[in-house]
């Protein structure tokens, strides 16, 4: 996942968390939890998928293919 969606939903969760919390409809600790899970989630480490913009190397032989 690119790390500025991350951010984003990062940001957005605790956002919603915060705002449930002043509200009055999490309790303190149920908030605490939440914020947590959410920094969790942001701090996991992501997939590790090749990049198509990555450089692949392609191993070569020592010698040519036709002198044998």
């Amino acid at each position: 996942m690119l790390i500025w969606l991350r951010w984003v939903l990062c940001v957005v969760c605790l956002a919603t968390v915060a705002s449930l919390w002043l509200a009055g409809a999490l309790s303190t600790g149920a908030a605490l939890a939440a914020g947590a899970g959410s920094l969790i989630f942001f701090f996991w480490p992501s997939s590790h998928r090749r990049r198509r913009t990555a450089l692949q190397y392609i191993e070569m032989g020592k010698q040519p293919i036709g002198l044998h």
